[in-house]
């Protein structure tokens, strides 16, 4: 993600725990966007400091849509089987559309990345297996092989 444009939707524990990640990986800006402008601040300013953020709500979202490199759905829109409020322009040049959630193939999400061309789409289904050898290193002090795992669970993003 170093040197690359990232828009993250969403501000709340999901935006939270892939903040400091994503900004340690130096991108060159990283837009996040929440319907709760204060919510998106409020989360800014804990990480001020930490690399170049821009705070936006949708509705100012198109004036900053076009040449995102990442796409980054943090929200729990997907979970209800909805899109997030995005301008149609949103994924154009995108190379990465990344959705947190995970196990349902294509959400809406995905859907309109796949269809608005961007050719990598990515769930959270790593994430949540990495986190899990995190715990499981933490209380039994032996971090285990995640490999395999995250390739039983993955369901083919079709």
């Amino acid at each position: 993600m170093a040197g690359r444009r990232v828009l993250m939707l969403g501000a709340g524990g999901a935006a939270r725990g892939a903040m400091l990640p994503f900004l340690r990986q130096e991108p060159s800006e990283l837009v996040l966007v929440n319907r709760t402008l204060s919510k998106a601040v409020a989360l800014a300013d804990e990480f001020a400091g930490c690399g170049p953020l821009i705070v936006s709500g949708y509705a100012e979202l198109a004036d900053l849509a076009e040449g995102y490199d990442v796409v980054v759905n943090a929200t729990s829109a997907s979970l209800r089987g909805e899109m997030p409020p995005l301008p149609g322009n949103v994924f154009r040049g995108a190379e990465l559309a990344y959705e947190l959630a995970y196990g349902k193939g294509l959400t809406p999400f995905l859907h309109t990345a796949r269809a608005e061309g961007v050719a990598k789409l990515a769930d959270g289904v790593g994430m949540l297996v990495e986190q899990a050898a995190e715990a499981f290193a933490w209380w039994r002090g032996v971090r285990p092989s995640t490999a395999q795992v995250i390739a039983e669970l993955t369901v083919p993003l079709r």
